[in-house]
């Protein structure tokens, strides 16, 4: 990895924005979703306002690239971060206030989701134009770094704040990063990722997601995975995003005795839930690094295979509903929910490096950039969905049935992919349709 790309003053900026942005982003989610439930919010509300964030973030990762390439980088950059902090801040006060209502939660996490997404496809502009060709590859795996401390320290000090000092201290912290990252971000030149030529267009993008799903249609295996990615998303938005922090409360919490020397209280619980974020993106961190150094030997079906891991917390949030009262003490179970996070992180990882390998060396270029459009479109837009019915299915089935049913879905899928005989020949298939 070539450090010496910090030396370059722009990037450098840059790198110091985005782990901070990323920090931001690791604690921002997890602060709001435990306002939710101080507001008494039920699992309906909570999956209405991580949706309210999740949605934009989606919308905008397809289409920011019209709307960013006509706004000078520099600026999208500062007032995205001081739009996500000002917002933040405005929560905070509201809750210590005693004035905040779900409503206004749902607009703070769609400013937040806006504000975190909007400088996305604007960064590779910014990288693009302060650095030679060459070494933008490079970049972008020291970019991840970036992404991976900043996600790592901020789900981590995020439920820590929260657990410690409360919702609104978790809130203020996020925008205190978001505020450090607008300020680092003024340290990028003026004028620096000018868009050159023609910028792209609404209509432009809409027309590339509509010819690439026609293309990942036409191709089975592509299809497969497209939907296994989807059906993992989907899951996870569900069971984790929605019905963790509502676990983390009630059982490393409320329903729990003290161990030992360590209270269980809530405090407790949403300590250990920023803590069992953490180590997800450790595990996220460490599929990469795995897969990576078995790159060329790691099949496709192979990774759809492990994939299947994905269903490990799930089932342990499932036995954490399931088991009343607790036949585990809440450290113990804190540490199996961490494992199950971690493991889940490295085999997300196994399957995305090798669907990434076989869409570089089986897709025609031409074609490259649609079909990850449509990848794309189909992995993020599991989130907002899962998050959305988590609510209708816990009142119809209860939590456990329904943590368990998205195990299953997980499990089945990703069996189901894996044995598919287009998916497992991939590997050695020539160019062209499959």
């Amino acid at each position: 990895m070539d450090w010496t790309l910090l030396r370059v003053p722009a990037f450098r900026a840059l790198w110091r924005g985005r782990a901070l942005s990323w920090l931001g982003n690791g604690v921002a989610p997890i602060a709001l979703a435990f306002a939710v439930l101080d507001l008494d919010g039920d699992v309906v509300d909570l999956g209405l306002v991580v949706a309210a964030r999740s949605l934009p973030n989606l919308v905008l990762v397809l289409y920011g690239a019209a709307f960013a390439d006509r706004l000078p980088k520099r600026a999208v950059a500062v007032v995205s971060s001081l739009l996500s902090a000002l917002s933040l801040v405005g929560a905070a006060v509201l809750l210590l206030l005693g004035l905040e209502t779900l409503a206004a939660l749902a607009l703070v996490a769609a400013v937040n989701g806006v504000a975190a997404a909007l400088f996305a496809p604007a960064s590779q502009a910014v990288v693009r134009s302060t650095l030679p060709e060459h070494r933008v590859h490079d970049a972008s795996a020291v970019n991840r770094v970036a992404m991976h401390v900043g996600l790592v320290v901020g789900t981590a000090v995020g439920g820590f704040a929260v657990g410690a000092f409360g919702t609104a201290s978790g809130l203020f912290v996020a925008a205190g990063a978001f505020a450090a990252a607008a300020v680092a971000f003024t340290g990028l030149p003026r004028g620096v990722g000018r868009t050159l030529g023609t910028a792209a267009s609404w209509s432009g993008v809409t027309r590339e997601l509509v010819t690439g799903t026609a293309f990942v249609l036409r191709n089975r295996w592509l299809l497969s995975t497209a939907l296994l990615a989807g059906t993992v998303q989907f899951a996870f938005g569900a069971g984790v995003h929605v019905l963790g922090p509502i676990a983390a409360d009630a059982a490393f919490g409320g329903l729990a005795q003290p161990y030992g020397p360590i209270p269980t209280d809530e405090s407790f619980g949403r300590t250990a839930w920023g803590f069992a974020g953490a180590v997800q993106t450790l595990g996220l961190v460490v599929g990469a690094v795995w897969a990576t150094s078995l790159r060329g030997r790691l099949r496709l079906w192979a990774g759809c295979l492990a994939v299947a891991v994905t269903a490990l917390p799930l089932v342990v949030l499932a036995l954490v509903y399931g088991l009343r009262p607790l036949v585990i003490d809440p450290l113990h179970l804190a540490f199996f929910v961490c494992l199950a996070l971690g493991a889940a992180g490295v085999a997300l990882e196994l399957f995305t490096v090798p669907l990434d390998g076989a869409v570089r060396e089986q897709v025609p270029r031409a074609w490259l950039g649609r079909v990850y459009l449509v990848l794309t479109a189909a992995s993020l837009g599991g989130v907002p969905l899962g998050e959305l019915l988590a609510g209708p299915l816990v009142l119809l089935l209860g939590e456990a049935v329904t943590l368990t049913g998205l195990a299953a879905l997980v499990a089945l899928a990703a069996t189901a992919v894996a044995l598919d005989r287009r998916v497992r020949r991939i590997d050695a298939a020539p160019l062209g349709h499959r």
